[in-house]
């Protein structure tokens, strides 16, 4: 009953902790906009459960949650990218500045939500994720039986889901980020462990029918450098097992890596360094509208992470996002003898591997990229606000 009370002490509390997780499990059953926006239905339902509760609970411990986040360096270099982006909308080429506004305040309440759902109470965090991960295996199950069942077109073969995760690609990604963390969550019981197991075997298997090569590299790469920070003959062995199937899979059937060539990546590249270095400084401003040209395509965005804050924010804004990644990965370093400390860790690997090919919006509307940036950006600060508190001394009783 402790145990409860902790996980859920008051209402406020409570309705936020079910919006951290909707927001998660409703981007893979919600209804999508145009060209894969979350939907009306599922963003108005975010703003019941999570960003309004977030304000309330943020107004409510204003001076508690400054003291907890201000001595952060990563705190303060997200404030500065969220100043800098705010500040481009001055510059940007928009009809509707407040909609993009909007986004840049949704990241903020979604990073201090977290913060103000499991902050100092670690537990709450694990459990929450851990549930949110069950329930996107069995959505990853249900998808691919749906799949399976049916005759692909040989345009498409590959597996997706619906809503803001209806190309391969992002749902690749949502997926194979449950798939990170619950592997990174020591389960206490056995059959919370059989859950988990059987919740990852869910979701490598949607990944896999996705032929998302970015994830499947992603993955690989966490796998094996897990051992890093969690040695444990267990992950020695999948990080052996990792490799050695790979190596297999390249000589045995290369063509399943090679088949779709490199889809036109490093004209990509070519195309975005050139609209970097025409504004270096400020950029085009963020959310302005561009387009690539590539291979007949017209890409709305450059298809990685880096030179797409460049385009956006210019160069100083990128730089701030690349100082703020590296304090997450120092951050998941040092506490990684603690279980979100790992999650961390593999998630911070598995996104800056996945964001170099794909999802590169940094600053935008509910999508994968927010479980592969701002989750474990703000479980980082979690784990730094929970060191901050053991270092203050107790309050004097007079």
């Amino acid at each position: 009953m402790n145990n409860l009370r902790q996980l859920l002490p008051g209402r406020g509390e409570a309705v936020l902790g079910l919006g951290i997780g909707w927001m998660m499990i409703g981007m893979l059953v919600m209804p999508s906009g145009v060209s894969y926006n979350p939907g009306r239905l599922y963003q108005i339902s975010l703003i019941l459960l999570l960003y309004v509760p977030a304000l309330y609970l943020l107004l409510r411990r204003r001076a508690a949650v400054w003291r907890e986040l201000w001595s952060q360096p990563a705190f303060r270099v997200f404030l500065l990218l969220l100043a800098w982006a705010t500040a481009s909308l001055g510059w940007a080429q928009l009809q509707r500045p407040g909609d993009e506004f909007g986004r840049i305040l949704s990241v903020a309440l979604f990073v201090l939500g977290c913060h103000l759902w499991a902050g100092e109470r670690p537990q709450r965090m694990r459990v929450l994720l851990t549930l949110v991960g069950w329930g996107m295996a069995l959505c990853a199950l249900v998808y691919s039986v749906m799949f399976l069942r049916t005759t692909p077109s040989p345009d498409d073969s590959r597996i997706a889901g619906s809503g803001v995760i209806a190309t391969a690609n992002y749902a690749a990604a949502a997926m194979g980020a449950a798939c990170v963390w619950l592997a990174q969550l020591p389960q206490r019981r056995r059959a919370g462990s059989i859950a988990c197991l059987v919740a990852v075997a869910s979701l490598l298997v949607f990944v896999a029918l996705t032929q998302s090569r970015s994830v499947w590299l992603a993955l690989a790469t966490c796998a094996v450098l897990t051992p890093l920070w969690q040695r444990r003959r267990a992950t020695l062995a999948v990080a052996l097992g990792v490799f050695v199937l790979a190596v297999v899979a390249l000589a045995w059937r290369p063509e399943v890596l090679m088949d779709r060539g490199a889809s036109y990546r490093p004209q990509i590249l070519v195309k975005a360094l050139h609209m970097i270095a025409l504004h270096p400084w400020v950029g085009l401003g963020q959310g302005t509208d561009f387009v690539i040209k590539v291979g007949g395509q017209h890409l709305t965005h450059s298809h990685n992470v880096l030179t797409q804050a460049a385009i956006m924010l210019g160069l100083p804004g990128m730089l701030v996002m690349v100082v703020m990644w590296g304090l997450v990965a120092w951050s998941g370093w040092r506490h990684r003898g603690a279980p979100l400390g790992r999650v961390v860790l593999g998630l911070w690997v598995y996104a800056s591997v996945a964001l170099q090919f794909d999802m590169p919006q940094l600053l935008d509307s509910p999508r994968p990229g927010w479980l592969l940036i701002w989750l474990p950006f703000a479980l980082a600060l979690g784990l730094e606000a929970r060191d901050h508190a053991r270092r203050e001394p107790p309050a004097r009783v007079h």
